[in-house]
C-alpha cells in the first residue's frame, strides 16, 4: 500500500458520516459529565433581616468588687 492510497483511506474513513455523528456524541457525552463534575451550589444568600443584639458590656461597679476582693484574699 502507498502513502497516497492509505491517505485517500484514512480520508473516506475521516469523512464517513458516521464518524462524525459518533465524534459529536462523543464530545457532548465528555463536555456533559464535565459539567456534572464540576458542578456547585451556589451559596444562599442571607436574608437581611434585624441584627443581632450587641453583648452588653459588664458594668464597671461588678469589675471593681472582682478586683478589690482578689486584692484582699492575696
Amino acid at each position: 500500500m502507498k502513502f497516497k492510497d492509505f491517505f485517500a483511506l484514512v480520508g473516506s474513513i475521516l469523512l464517513d458520516w458516521r464518524v462524525i455523528v459518533t465524534l459529536v456524541a462523543m464530545l457532548f457525552v465528555m463536555w456533559a459529565a464535565n459539567a456534572i463534575l464540576k458542578y456547585k451550589k451556589k451559596p444562599r444568600k442571607a436574608k437581611k433581616g434585624k441584627a443581632p443584639k450587641e453583648a452588653a458590656p459588664p458594668k464597671p461597679a461588678e469589675e471593681k468588687k472582682e478586683e478589690g476582693s482578689e486584692e484582699a484574699t492575696e
